[in-house]
């Protein structure tokens, strides 16, 4: 009997459970990532070496694979910011997808942010920035008042993303450029800055159009210096219950108006003093290692399971997204002084530790860290799980000692 392919958009590490878990399922796995020598390059069936937001080569590639025999049944981006691309290829192969249209309307975020107003969602005052309007920033600043933040349109990382208290000018426009330089758009946004507890609400609709609730995590930032700097996360969310169910309510409200029928609902929430307010949102999983690492650890649910059987157009039994462990997950990071590594060490007796339950560097010996001016920089990941918060704590605290990065 001919094997059934399915397809899974990025090779990273965020990417490996999500073949682990279609090999669970009896299917062989098509990979496409730019990287040739990426995570999950081996671990693919077929893999294809292309970039991730190149639409146009997907579809082709879609099609040559199809032509040649290969029965392509799903298709998925999840932890990685290339959800128009997984619709283009479910919209070109007939498989179910999220509409194309959505996909490309909450990945713009300007976009975005003008479909909330436009549906009559509280948003932060806004206003989109090309090249051209630089001569006119005193008095978009003066618009937007203050605390204000630059970022980019549609990148994520927290690429190109600065918090401003009061005016600078020089400053400002040093990070309006980076944001359109990594923004496809070639555009930033300038917006008023809400200010408190942030969250990722993650969701999915079921092939019939049902809504899922999968989980609710606390992200803990570091603002201080103006960046956003993602210091770590908590599983399950410490919100009150009622906190987290007008967040969950707000989230299907919008998923809903928004047109959405299928597949994951991702929300990056901020708790206010006037409620839950969304920051941004997306038709994939979660990154930073939170539902593929995370959430099983902490708790057992299996959202990428779900995912990948809501993409092969099957029901997936609610079993799935129950807590069947009832830990504190935590998550943490070792901040190196920038610059050349020279040694990296205890990380073997680091993982040997009662609690730990991952460690992933993104950095090795002879790589530079830079300045920590957005989430891509940091160099390791250490996830850990306790019977409550402080047991997770001091087994993180243990596991960042032990561990030695030496800089240059």
């Amino acid at each position: 009997m001919a094997k059934k392919y399915f397809w899974i958009i990025g090779g990273g590490l965020m990417q490996v459970p999500l073949i682990e878990e279609a090999r669970k399922l009896d299917l062989k796995v098509i990979v496409s990532d730019m990287n040739n020598h990426c995570a999950c390059r081996e671990q693919a069936d077929v893999f294809i070496c292309v970039d991730i937001f190149d639409i146009e080569s997907h579809i082709k590639e879609a099609k040559r694979l199809t032509n040649e025999g290969k029965e392509i049944v799903g298709v998925l981006a999840a932890g990685i910011d290339a959800p128009e691309t997984m619709a283009a290829i479910a919209e070109t192969l007939k498989l179910p997808s999220v509409d194309r249209r959505i996909a490309h309307l909450v990945h713009n975020k300007y976009l975005f942010r003008k479909k909330l107003r436009e549906l009559g969602y509280p948003v932060p005052r806004f206003v989109s920035v090309g090249k051209e309007d630089i001569q006119n920033l005193e008095k978009i600043i003066d618009d937007i008042g203050f605390p204000l933040i630059v970022k980019n349109t549609d990148s994520s990382g927290s690429r190109g993303t600065k918090i401003f208290r009061e005016k600078n000018i020089k400053d400002m426009k040093k990070m309006l450029a980076v944001a359109m330089r990594v923004s496809k758009s070639g555009r930033a946004l300038i917006e008023e800055c809400w200010e408190g507890l942030e969250q990722t609400v993650e969701t999915i609709f079921d092939v019939d159009g049902n809504f899922h609730r999968c989980f609710i995590t606390d992200r803990i930032f570091d603002r201080s210096s103006g960046y956003a700097m993602e210091l770590g996360l908590r599983q399950p969310s410490s919100l009150p219950e009622s906190t987290q169910e007008e967040m969950y309510q707000l989230a299907e409200n919008i998923a809903r108006d928004l047109g959405i029928k299928i597949g994951a609902a991702k929300f990056d929430m901020i708790l206010t003093d006037k409620g839950p307010r969304v920051i941004e949102m997306t038709v994939r999983l979660s990154g930073g290692f939170d539902c593929q690492y995370l959430v099983p650890a902490a708790t057992g649910k299996n959202v990428m399971r779900a995912a990948i059987l809501t993409a092969l157009n099957k029901k997936f039994p609610a079993s799935l997204l129950e807590d069947t462990k009832h830990r504190v997950g935590l998550t943490g990071s070792i901040w190196p002084k920038p610059g050349k590594i020279t040694n990296i060490s205890g990380v073997d007796d680091a993982r040997a530790l009662s609690g730990v339950e991952h460690i992933f560097f993104r950095y090795e010996i002879g790589d530079t860290i830079e300045d920590y001016v957005d989430c891509t920089k940091r160099v390791c990941f250490i996830i850990v799980t306790g019977k409550n918060e402080d047991d997770a704590r001091k087994t993180l605290a243990r596991a960042k000692k032990i561990i030695k990065i030496t800089t240059k």
